[in-house]
């Protein structure tokens, strides 16, 4: 049985992914295999996904997302990549303020 942890940064948090997003995210060879399994088994909400996330796996995949795009060559999908980014930068600002 786990506890919640005394640190905020810590505390796993519902956070949503459109389908997208997730196709994306798992084409990121840098990903870690924990992250990688729950957006795999991630529980669908509408046209969503959930992903129950804390800031460390938020940096920790915006570090995969940052590798990968620094070295696209397809405008295309770096732009997707730089957009997934920022949306992610955004949701870790706001769910987990310093």
């Amino acid at each position: 049985m786990s506890f919640p942890s005394p640190d905020p940064d810590e505390q796993l948090k519902p956070i949503e992914f459109d389908f997208a997003d997730r196709d994306l995210i798992l084409d990121l060879w840098t990903i870690e295999s924990d992250i990688e399994s729950r957006f795999k088994l991630a529980p669908v909400k509408g046209k969503r996904i959930v992903v129950e996330m804390n800031a460390f796996d938020l940096d920790e995949l915006l570090g995969s997302i940052a590798a990968i795009a620094n070295h696209e060559k397809n405008a295309k999908r770096r732009r997707k990549l730089d957009d997934l980014f920022k949306r992610i930068s955004d949701t870790l600002e706001t769910q987990f303020p310093q």
